[in-house]
């Protein structure tokens, strides 16, 4: 009996012994371990939520509504996909563009705008080679915000420089919008003296001298391009960087003195406003002749748009004789349309970047517009094709650099699928597709 006993209390004593550790340690579980794992998930349910809170983007009204459609089918010319466009363009409801007052930015929200609205790599730093050949762009607007806002995602890059010119006649809401852009960059800027942008009239040039005068204060660029907010590029900017490169100097201008219609600048054109709004501005001829220009100037008719040197705006923004032809331009008709094409085709000016040779050239690459030489598959307006989708196959292989004009209101699928092209070439660095053709420009053949 004795021996039992003994032996019951060995086994108690060797279970509270082996027990006790173990119960210290659950306690020790309990009291220290538990409550930081708890801590931990508590922390990272925070997190998650804060994350979740993160993901919830800030500017994500200002994302445009993007039409199901295959843009790849469209450039090849797939029948079936284009007929699933007209059918979704008539019989889908119309997609309303982004208010213009939508774009109201803070400073404070800046960073965050970019972020979310300039999220490409190439909008933070581009490859070396572009960085070394900043390019300036003049952009002229009047209206719609949002395809100015657009057209600024796929040509921004951090080393280029940006002037905006707001038309002084544009609504308050489209000034004040583009302003709060505008201040979440460094190297985009308002032109510092607006005009009021009549169709044909002197006040569609100055305003382009206007952005230059403010371009000029930004020493590294080597090549400026005017480009309206209606316009979309053709080429992307390492392709803008190797083209220009080629051109060497040369400024792309066009410029005809054949063909060019005469009774623009022989006679005295008068601006005249018969409804009493900027709508109601037209020009007259008042029949009276003009004196011809000083100089022993030839008169060339080109195009408002170019590709122009930074020392050619140098000289038309400091030579005597630029500024004597552009006092003369200002009671013509588009003055805009032979400026330009004037200072470059007059050899004995020895304008930088000039052209030398003595004929017409037959090619430039400046500008695409289609002004009747082709069957237009979007809407002609003033004589010019605003483009369709159907448009597309014939802009795809183009050798201009920029096409004038879009609107998204007319057509936003045929916008949405070049847009879409360019963002995604802009992506890589690919090899200049028919450098040739550039390197055979009439402007760098021996005159």
């Amino acid at each position: 009996m004795e021996k039992h006993t003994n032996n019951i209390l060995i086994t108690q004593f060797t279970f509270k012994r082996r027990l006790l550790p173990r119960i210290c340690i659950s306690v020790f579980i309990l009291l220290y371990i538990f409550p930081s794992l708890y801590k931990e998930f508590y922390s990272y349910s925070s997190s998650s939520k804060f994350l979740s809170l993160q993901t919830k983007k800030i500017f994500e009204h200002l994302q445009p509504f993007y039409y199901p459609v295959s843009c790849q089918k469209l450039f090849e010319s797939d029948s079936n996909e284009f007929k699933y466009v007209q059918t979704l363009l008539s019989t889908s409801k119309s997609q309303k563009n982004i208010s213009d007052n939508q774009y109201n930015i803070t400073k404070e929200q800046c960073d965050i705008y970019r972020s979310e609205r300039f999220d490409q790599s190439f909008h933070h730093e581009d490859i070396l080679i572009n960085r070394q050949f900043p390019l300036a762009f003049n952009i002229l607007l009047h209206d719609n915000v949002q395809q100015f806002e657009r057209l600024l995602r796929l040509i921004y890059r951090p080393q280029n420089f940006y002037c905006v010119h707001v038309d002084s006649s544009a609504l308050w809401s489209v000034f004040e919008s583009v302003k709060s852009i505008v201040q979440c960059f460094d190297n985009i800027y308002l032109v510092s003296k607006r005009e009021e942008v009549t169709y044909a009239t002197f006040s569609r040039l100055q305003a382009d001298i206007n952005c230059m005068n403010d371009s000029i204060k930004y020493s590294s660029w080597k090549y400026l391009l005017n480009i309206a907010s209606s316009e979309l590029p053709l080429k992307t900017n390492s392709e803008l960087v190797k083209i220009l490169s080629i051109y060497q100097g040369h400024n792309d201008i066009e410029g005809v003195r054949e063909k060019r219609n005469m009774e623009r600048t022989d006679y005295v054109w008068q601006t005249l406003n018969k409804t009493g709004d900027r709508h109601g501005f037209y020009l007259k001829n008042t029949g009276i002749k003009k004196q011809p220009p000083s100089d022993n100037l030839l008169i060339f008719k080109g195009s408002a748009y170019g590709a122009f040197s930074r020392a050619f705006v140098e000289f038309v923004l400091t030579n005597e004789v630029a500024k004597r032809l552009l006092e003369w331009s200002r009671d013509t008709y588009s003055p805009d349309e032979h400026y330009w094409a004037t200072l470059n085709y007059n050899p004995h000016l020895n304008t930088p970047g000039g052209y030398k040779a003595k004929t017409d050239p037959a090619i430039w690459t400046g500008r695409y517009a289609n002004w009747g030489e082709s069957r237009c598959y979007g809407q002609i307006i003033r004589g010019v094709c605003v483009f369709g989708s159907l448009d597309l196959p014939s802009l795809l292989n183009r050798h201009e650099l920029i096409a004038n004009k879009f609107y998204l209101h007319t057509d936003p699928i045929a916008y949405q699928c070049l847009e879409e092209l360019i963002f995604n070439r802009s992506k890589l660095d690919l090899p200049l597709n028919d450098a040739t053709f550039y390197r055979r420009m009439p402007f760098l053949l021996p005159s």
